[in-house]
């Protein structure tokens, strides 16, 4: 039961077998508390989605409570209308995107750029270039984000390679340390 009536603006936790908490909009949201069985089991992946539940309440916590990570959520937080805790959780199930790369503007020779377009819906902290032929590394570093779009990420080769049948490898972090991993043939 939703309701905005005043005698309930306030109220918040358990009420007798009830449930209170406060909607997005400011209302009282009233719910019957669940029941469950005491021998209730839970399915592997129930309990793996619990723990990875209980991982990102306490990366919310660690947002909520770290001055340099509550910097970065509160804005976060302020857009959406939501709490510094509840956007620290939001980040830790949103894995970032890679968007595009564009190996355009490299033909293999040192000093030539590949640009990777990486979005998150709250930042992304890293991008990691490898190239390879047959599984062997053959040259890897981080790009560098650009200053004023923060979206596209710079990575300069450091050496001369033979591009005939590379692979190349992209992988776009995010501050809870979620990666998302691309690969495209040169």
């Amino acid at each position: 039961m939703k309701t905005k009536n005043p005698i309930l603006k306030d109220v918040r936790g358990r009420l007798a077998n009830l449930i209170a908490r406060r909607g997005k909009d400011g209302s009282t949201i009233l719910s019957i508390l669940p029941r469950f069985r005491k021998s209730r089991k839970f399915s592997p992946a129930q309990r793996a989605h619990q723990e990875r539940f209980a991982e990102a309440a306490a990366y919310g916590k660690r947002a909520m409570s770290d001055p340099s990570l509550r910097e970065i959520y509160e804005p976060v937080a302020r857009k959406k209308r939501i709490s510094v805790y509840n956007a620290g959780i939001r980040d830790y199930f949103h894995k970032p995107e890679i968007r595009n790369i564009d190996p355009s503007g490299y033909t293999g020779n040192a000093g030539e750029e590949i640009v990777i377009r990486a979005v998150d819906d709250v930042e992304v902290v890293r991008v990691h270039v490898i190239i390879k032929r047959n599984g062997e590394v053959l040259e890897e570093g981080d790009a560098v984000r650009e200053k004023y779009n923060r979206t596209l990420w710079h990575y300069k080769a450091q050496k001369d390679l033979d591009t005939e049948g590379c692979l190349l490898e992209v992988r776009a972090e995010d501050r809870p340390g979620n990666v998302t991993t691309k690969e495209i043939v040169l």
